[in-house]
């Protein structure tokens, strides 16, 4: 949950406390760099961190966390500047997606480049629907229920019920509510709903996955869910259903009299891995994309990438803990670190940034970031958060406008998206990580950045966050128009495929 009191953000799975222990992190690492030898390799400084940091690691292990780390940072900052020098040549963000991914596909099977697709297109579109509905609320404030166990299950429910629909030719469609144009997520609105092929609702649900039964049940006390059915985890079904007799209490949507066929129960434990499964049955997936243009697929899973971007910069929840932090405890700046901002030079930085915030999540500090999170993911998060930091300086110093800095935002994570896709990261966490990346980056980002802002001065960092303020009044805005037409254009592409799905099988079976 996010919830906005007196101007101290709380946040489920990241609390003040967290945040505390992260920038004393941040800060000790970045003032250990600081001291680095001139003589001594930024992986070499690296190792000799992971293993100051984490004795129980081995040196094989420190070697890898730190070789992966570098290399994800180097391919990062190539990415970004092949990517912003298309850009000088009129090429569009989605176009050098496209064209990178199908560069980096060569030598994979049909399949597999299908199937690799699949999985980043489903991903982005569930990172996309939670960021959506955080930056949408009445108010137009982080201040509605924020759980990002309820917003991974409610996509995995949509997922497999759609998944199990098409494979037994039922009508019947599950999407995660999202607005529609001009319009904003109401209190007690729809989480996931079943549509016929009239495209009317036979059936809504509100999900709800607290970290046990009596957190669900103190979640549900707080709405009016009369006309929906609750969508928890199998394991506090009962517990659930008993603190409320005259509801009916659900762990998968659909299997119906109306409705039979139905989603995939997920358990808690299972949401918390914070990842989309690459579906059982593999077939679909595979024939569903391989039946279809994967240029234009490619460019929409890019300009929902640039989405991401522009719907994480609405988070602000970060630079706002980091600006709270940092007027109670002032932060002593590093001029090494003044210099990386203004030189552009900051692959060390990044990489300190990128160690300190490994580091915690395997001392489980950060709860949002569990152990055992591939270091490359998390390069990723840092890269996006300094080359952010950067953006948000010229925001707010009027070198860039808002709508600019938006729109180099979105740069930043269509570079990160790519790398996690296809790059050192994509070997190791894959598109899975797409699907809590963009919503966790901003939120753990967002404090590092605004952190390492206050460790190049407090003017600097003051600045950064008034750049990070003017982004995210436009960026909630912005977001918002253009999450409904892409999600439009998934829709085209969906009864397209579907179309094909629909010729293919006439064809094999008649």
């Amino acid at each position: 949950m996010i919830e906005q009191k007196d101007q101290v953000m709380e946040l489920d799975g990241f609390s003040i406390s967290e945040a505390k222990d992260l920038k004393k992190l941040l800060i000790r690492f970045m003032k250990e760099y600081s001291k680095k030898p001139a003589a001594q390799s930024d992986q070499a400084w690296l190792k000799a961190r992971f293993l100051a940091e984490m004795p129980k690691i081995s040196e094989e292990e420190a070697e890898r966390l730190s070789r992966e780390t570098v290399e994800t940072i180097r391919q990062y900052d190539e990415n970004l500047a092949s990517l912003k020098d298309a850009r000088k040549r009129g090429v569009t963000s989605e176009e050098w997606f496209a064209e990178k991914t199908q560069e980096a596909a060569t030598g994979l099977s049909a399949a597999a480049y299908a199937q690799r697709l699949n999985s980043m297109d489903t991903a982005l579109k569930h990172a996309n629907a939670q960021m959506i509905r955080a930056v949408t609320t009445q108010g137009g404030e982080l201040s509605q229920q924020w759980n990002l166990d309820g917003f991974i299950a409610e996509q995995h429910h949509a997922n497999s019920f759609n998944l199990a629909a098409e494979a037994n030719g039922s009508p019947f469609r599950a999407e995660v509510c999202a607005p529609e144009p001009g319009q904003v997520y109401g209190k007690n609105s729809f989480d996931v709903v079943i549509r016929d092929q009239a495209d009317k609702i036979v059936h809504q649900y509100q999900c709800k996955y607290g970290a046990d039964a009596e957190a669900t049940i103190q979640m549900l006390r707080r709405g009016n869910y009369n006309n929906q059915t609750i969508l928890v985890p199998p394991e506090q079904v009962e517990q659930v259903q008993a603190a409320f007799p005259g509801k009916t209490v659900v762990s998968s949507i659909g299997g119906t009299k109306k409705v039979p066929v139905s989603s995939k129960p997920l358990s808690k434990a299972q949401a918390k891995e914070i990842q989309i499964r690459t579906q059982e049955d593999k077939i679909l997936p595979e024939v569903s994309w391989g039946s279809y243009d994967s240029r234009i697929m490619t460019k929409y899973i890019g300009r929902q990438a640039a989405l991401a971007g522009l719907s994480g910069a609405a988070i602000g929840a970060g630079f706002h803990m980091a600006a709270k932090l940092a007027a109670d405890e002032p932060i002593e700046p590093e001029e090494i670190v003044q210099t990386a901002l203004e030189t552009g030079v900051d692959a060390g930085v990044k990489s300190a940034a990128a160690g300190a915030i490994k580091v915690a999540a395997e001392k489980g500090m950060i709860g949002m970031i569990p152990p055992g999170t591939p270091v490359g993911t998390i390069a990723n998060i840092a890269c996006v958060a300094i080359e952010n930091v950067k953006v948000m300086a010229k925001v707010a110093t009027g070198e860039l406008t808002p709508l600019e800095g938006l729109d180099q935002m979105g740069c930043n994570t269509v570079s990160m998206t790519y790398g996690l896709g296809w790059g050192v990261a994509g070997a190791t966490a894959g598109a899975a990580a797409l699907s809590w990346v963009p919503i966790v980056g901003p939120v753990v980002g967002g404090l590092a950045g605004g952190t390492i802002g206050y460790l190049a001065g407090s003017k600097f960092g003051q600045t950064v966050y008034e750049g990070a303020k003017k982004a995210v009044q436009t960026a909630k805005t912005v977001a918002s128009k253009i999450y409904n037409g892409v999600k439009e254009t998934g829709k085209k592409i969906a009864r397209n495929i579907g179309s094909a799905l629909r010729g293919l099988g006439r064809a094999l079976f008649g």
